[in-house]
């Protein structure tokens, strides 16, 4: 994920708050449902 983060902070630009804010909203989305996977993964064992 830090990788992740790097890059969506590279990627910033002042004038695209909204793509800013998307970007981040869509890592946020990919590590709730990497954690969610983990659970239930987990959960079966």
């Amino acid at each position: 994920m830090r990788l992740a983060r790097k890059a969506a902070r590279a990627a910033e630009r002042p004038r695209s708050n909204v793509m800013t804010f998307a970007g981040r909203l869509s890592v946020a989305t990919a590590y709730l449902a990497i954690a969610f996977v983990g659970a239930i993964v987990l959960g079966m064992i």
